[in-house]
């Protein structure tokens, strides 16, 4: 995967969890249609930007923008 569409889909991950609030890892790459492997490459772009929160709760990784 190159660097453009990791940022592609950390935009996409961005806009749904501005749309819609805090996702399981799992409800946003079925939802967007990403692989689990490349939703979590776009939650690193994110983390990186000091623009998302995550926490574990039940076993399911969650994962919220910062105000």
């Amino acid at each position: 995967m190159i660097t453009n569409e990791i940022g592609l889909n950390a935009g996409k991950v961005w806009n749904l969890l501005n749309e819609h609030g805090e996702h399981s890892v799992y409800e946003i790459s079925e939802e967007l249609n990403i692989s689990e492997c490349d939703l979590k490459l776009a939650i690193g772009w994110l983390a990186r930007e000091g623009k998302v929160y995550h926490f574990v709760d039940g076993g399911e990784w969650l994962i919220g923008l910062k105000d």
